[in-house]
């Protein structure tokens, strides 16, 4: 039986992102052979079934911004004596690890999440932290799991860890049809309309998008958590207004979700730092037309396949021309890619 610590996602049945996916089918989908011990976080959900296997401790800190710290570092230190395995989703916890080599070795598993220290939200201590971070998960962890293809131009000249890349999985939720209802509560779903999910962060172009719509004769849908950042907040009170212009704020539903991703006309992708982008994976799934701004990492994510923009006056410019689509649909074999239990078998060899 090998036993498993899940360190630095906010928790079983949260729902903040691609990690937090991650561990629901981590352990929805393991193997009998796996124990799992999960540390949720103060702000994820206090009331959830848990499933056989599955231990879950909760903390009195939360998993993001500076307390996320604290988090990470209590996480490790309650587990590393009782796991064969620790997986950190995130590396903000690894200085802890060499100190207590001195106790215990063990196997340590570390999904490195993106290039953090890219981020403009964190100030110059974070970035130069989150960076030392980064290199010492290659010296002392034994496999090093990158999200994204496009992330092994950062490994470390000295790395001593293997290196995977695997990146998220995705699904469909295809249990809802169309409904009077559902058309009350969401009036876009009988019209055209170009979607776009993402996290309220200034990266994410949120605000650049909304702007490129104003003058369109065309509906955009976008769903994110607004009210939990300043940036989001100031997006969603300038744009609320417009008429063509939707903006559903935590939409977590995810049959509701995925019925609005299948219904769009196209899909918007604005994230500029992200690795592999969950909520693009979903849209790979719904095979929806893809729109994604041109860097390295969604084309990887994509396999070159979809309309590949620098400018959002080109997202413009393709949908007014009213051009026919379909070239930019995801082919059913990227499809399996992205199958949660092929990713969740690959974890359990890294065990």
């Amino acid at each position: 039986m090998k036993r498993v610590a899940i360190i630095g996602s906010h928790g079983l049945y949260a729902n903040y992102g691609g990690w937090d996916q991650l561990v629901k089918n981590l352990t929805e989908r393991k193997s009998d052979g796996i124990q799992y011990i999960i540390f949720n976080s103060a702000d994820s959900p206090r009331v959830i079934t848990v499933p056989t296997g599955v231990t879950v401790k909760r903390l009195l800190f939360k998993a993001s911004g500076f307390q996320g710290l604290f988090y990470d570092f209590w996480s490790i230190l309650i587990c590393f004596r009782n796991v064969d395995t620790i997986l950190l989703l995130g590396v903000q916890g690894i200085p802890i690890i060499p100190l207590l080599f001195f106790f215990k070795k063990i196997n340590v598993v570390a999904n490195v999440g993106g290039i953090e220290w890219e981020r403009p939200k964190f100030g110059y201590l974070a970035k130069n932290y989150l960076r030392l971070c980064f290199n010492l998960s290659f010296k002392y962890s034994k496999t090093i799991i990158l999200d994204n293809q496009y992330y092994t131009t950062f490994i470390p000249l000295k790395s001593k860890a293997k290196i995977e890349v695997v990146p998220y999985g995705g699904e469909i939720d295809n249990s809802l049809e169309l409904s009077d209802e559902l058309i009350k509560k969401y009036p876009f779903l009988p019209h055209e309309y170009f979607l776009s999910v993402s996290r309220a962060l200034a990266d994410n172009t949120l605000e650049e998008l909304c702007a490129s719509f104003t003058n369109s004769k065309h509906i955009l849908v976008l769903i994110s958590n607004f009210s939990s950042s300043s940036y989001g907040s100031k997006v969603f009170e300038k744009y609320f207004k417009e008429t063509n212009i939707y903006l559903i704020n935590g939409l977590y539903k995810k049959n509701e979700l995925d019925l609005i991703r299948k219904y769009c006309k196209a899909y918007i992708h604005t994230h500029t730092l992200c690795g592999t982008a969950p909520s693009l994976i979903e849209m790979v799934i719904a095979r929806r037309p893809i729109f994604s701004i041109d860097i390295p990492q969604n084309r990887f994510t994509l396999s070159n396949i979809g309309f590949f923009f620098k400018t959002f006056k080109e997202v413009q410019d393709l949908i007014q021309n009213e051009n026919d689509l379909n070239d930019y649909i995801p082919p059913a074999e990227l499809c399996e890619t992205y199958a949660w239990n092929k990713i969740v078998k690959q974890y359990e060899d890294f065990f």
